[in-house]
């Protein structure tokens, strides 16, 4: 269901990194990803279509992975402490530091790499890998193992196999259940269909990444007790309580929709190991009307939705997957929240050798109501990036780590 999408895109900035140093870098990384890609070898290969078996695969045959992974090497003179700071943001800036991988048709290399010095100080990293590949722990857990190799040198242990076999996840008919969400997501493969928002729609939209500590979550936990919310559901009960306010829609009894991915390894029968880093999750849906969500109690309610939709999860998974695409055609525009990422993906532990990163961005959030979930800096806190319109990015920025009563 990810074909038609563009790349995901990681940013890494390390303001504090001597770029005498830079050659060095360059070389840590090159070398580390040498001796890392033979254990996730499908990071090397090629999003391709094959038109006789009207499939999209990863393509890892020599002739594919033949000229290697793109890696670029630039220089930049904007200031990385300008950019590395929580608010709204700037997405013209990020676009700068990350590879362009847009192709109008596949195949598509599956990742890419850029790294960027900045001429007063710092350096970034940046990556594109494309989600047909791996799912957000398959990211992370390659992140991770890049990582450790680069900083240290040695290659994981013995007891470290990543497993890429996506037999391991079995459905009856889930090949033609695939087939089927091609021919409704992508039609028109070999060439990828343009995103379903305009470029003057992109225009309007901003991005602004703010940090919850411990503190403000405990209090929205306590604010949700009768329904005991986790970290992740009392974080994106917030969100949605204060898009939907900042939208007007208070006295709206129209449809509301939450959207976000679980991961389903421990959750099938039997289940897979977590060292499977492909795909493998399963969207949930909560829905509610506006007001209920916006109005008086609407924490607490979304609460409870997103709740009910985790067990619904934990239960039965991959029950009427064929119909997840039909499920998400349904939902109307500017009636929705997409959340990925959760706060356990850690990624300022991402230690390449020179501390960890001060600032980590996902940029590849485009799209209104897009949210993302990821591990802060420090123990105990959480960052939430969203995007909306600029109309409204002000006045959640307000409300948002506010007190209930000013929302």
């Amino acid at each position: 269901m990810y074909v038609r999408l563009p790349h995901l895109q990681l940013l890494f900035l390390f303001p504090d990194t001597a770029t005498d140093s830079f050659p060095g870098i360059i070389g840590s990384f090159k070398s580390s990803l040498t001796r890392m890609l033979p254990f996730f070898h499908p990071f090397a290969g090629k999003l391709t279509y094959i038109p006789s078996a009207a499939r999209a695969v990863i393509d890892c045959s020599a002739s594919a992975i033949s000229e290697g992974i793109t890696f670029i090497e630039a220089e930049s003179d904007l200031d990385i402490r300008s950019i590395a700071k929580y608010g709204v943001e700037d997405h013209d800036t990020f676009v700068q530091l990350l590879p362009n991988v847009t192709v109008p048709e596949l195949p598509t290399v599956a990742f890419a790499v850029q790294v960027t010095r900045f001429l007063s100080g710092g350096v970034a990293l940046g990556i594109a890998v494309h989600h047909t590949v791996a799912d957000g722990k398959g990211i992370w857990q390659f992140i991770e193992a890049w990582a450790s190799i680069c900083r240290t040198g040695s290659v994981p242990s013995a007891g470290f196999i990543p497993v890429h076999d996506r037999a391991v996840i079995k459905y009856s008919g889930g090949d033609e259940i695939a087939k089927d969400f091609i021919r409704k997501v992508a039609p028109n493969l070999p060439k990828t269909a343009a995103p379903h928002h305009s470029l003057q729609e992109r225009m309007q939209l901003t991005k602004g990444t703010f940090l919850v500590d411990g503190a403000t979550i405990k209090s929205w936990k306590k604010e949700g007790i009768h329904v005991s919310p986790s970290t992740f559901i009392s974080i994106s009960a917030r969100v949605l309580v204060t898009v939907a306010s900042v939208r007007g829609l208070t006295n709206d009894n129209g449809p509301f929709f939450a959207g976000f991915p679980v991961d389903c390894r421990s959750r099938l029968n039997p289940p897979i190991n977590d060292s499977y880093t492909g795909n493998c999750i399963a969207p949930c849906f909560a829905r509610m009307t506006a007001s209920e969500v916006a109005g008086p109690g609407g924490f607490i309610r979304a609460c409870a939705a997103l709740k009910e939709a985790v067990i619904k999860a934990n239960k039965e998974p991959l029950v009427g997957c064929e119909g997840w695409i039909d499920e998400a055609l349904k939902v109307p525009a500017g009636r929705a929240v997409r959340f990925t990422g959760s706060p356990g993906f850690k990624f300022y532990e991402a230690d390449f050798g020179w501390g960890k990163p001060d600032q980590f961005k996902v940029a590849t959030l485009n799209r209104d109501g897009d949210v993302v979930l990821v591990s802060g800096k420090d123990e105990g806190t959480v960052e939430v990036s969203v995007v909306l319109p600029a109309q409204h990015m002000d006045a959640f920025a307000k409300r948002f780590l506010a007190p209930f009563s000013r929302i």
